[in-house]
């Protein structure tokens, strides 16, 4: 019974971490930092390897998200920016790399809170 209530606990915290947006990736890219933003808001976040900026503005019952994304280490990767959109639309940003690299990005759509992240990858 005692070992039951172990694998209950444990797939109830599995769960739990995966509903919260905790997941697991490859050892071989940076971990994404990302947040849920609205109107107003801006961030900077960054990667091993990368740079993001991204300011979020609302108009008319529409959000927009624009920014940029820096490569900011010769290490092989590319950066990109990705965001679910209020009705669960992925957009991905142009790749920044090499080193140095910027790009810019604009999306729009109906609503007033966006997920976005900034990511490496292996080229």
């Amino acid at each position: 019974m005692r070992d039951r209530y172990k694998k209950a606990l444990v797939g109830s915290a599995a769960v739990a971490l995966l509903g919260a947006g905790v997941g697991f990736s490859p050892a071989a890219h940076a971990e994404p930092t990302g947040t849920r933003g609205g109107c107003g808001e801006n961030y900077n976040p960054t990667v091993p390897g990368g740079k993001a900026h991204w300011e979020l503005t609302c108009d008319n019952g529409k959000i927009t998200i624009e920014g940029t994304v820096t490569d900011t280490r010769s290490d092989g990767k590319c950066v990109k920016v990705k965001a679910q959109m209020p009705n669960g639309d992925w957009k991905r940003s142009k790749a920044a790399c090499p080193k140095g690299d910027k790009e810019e990005y604009t999306w729009t759509g109906r609503g007033s809170k966006i997920n976005a992240w900034v990511y490496t990858y292996d080229v």
